[in-house]
């Protein structure tokens, strides 16, 4: 991979990152940690936590070459405080930006450690670009998710929140 190809993850990560800040800037406590009724127990600040350990696991970690995904601590400070949300996405974006500055190129390889459905975990080969592209399309996913509880709590999203950036380039 090149490094236009390094340069344009690293922005789409930064961009998608800060499309999140905006989503959750101004919402109070009440609706950040309201549960739903359609996905039980499924909250904005869970999916919130659960976006950024994906890419704070990884930016912490690449410079290691090994990323374990099964390693994420739950009912933290970012699921329940929308400004340890804003706080935790800024340092997501610091970690990354870190990553672009060390020079780390998507084409270097990285072990991926995670947990298959049977339970046991299992060590798989792939590259700082793949788990970087993984980072945000898992984070497009979420931030679905996200638009959804808006619309079940009565708050419009953006749109570009509410839908994946193919789904909008195909509808213009």
């Amino acid at each position: 991979m090149d490094s236009n190809t390094t340069d344009q993850l690293f922005d789409s990560a930064t961009t998608t990152l800060a499309q999140l800040t905006q989503t959750i800037h101004g919402l109070d406590a009440s609706t950040y940690t309201r549960d739903s009724s359609a996905l039980p127990g499924s909250t904005i600040g869970k999916h919130v936590r659960h976006i950024l350990d994906h890419f704070n696991l990884l930016g912490c970690n690449a410079d290691t070459m090994s990323v374990n995904y099964a390693q994420r601590i739950r009912n933290v400070s970012t699921e329940s405080d929308v400004q340890a949300g804003l706080e935790a996405i800024r340092q997501a974006v610091a970690c990354a930006e870190g990553l672009r500055k060390q020079g780390v190129e998507a084409g270097e390889a990285i072990e991926v450690v995670d947990v298959m459905s049977s339970g046991s975990e299992v060590a798989l080969m792939s590259t700082v670009g793949r788990e970087l592209w993984f980072c945000v399309h898992h984070m497009v996913h979420h931030n679905a998710v996200i638009a959804q509880l808006f619309f079940e709590f009565g708050l419009t999203p953006s749109l570009k929140t509410a839908y994946a950036p193919s789904t909008l380039k195909a509808s213009k």
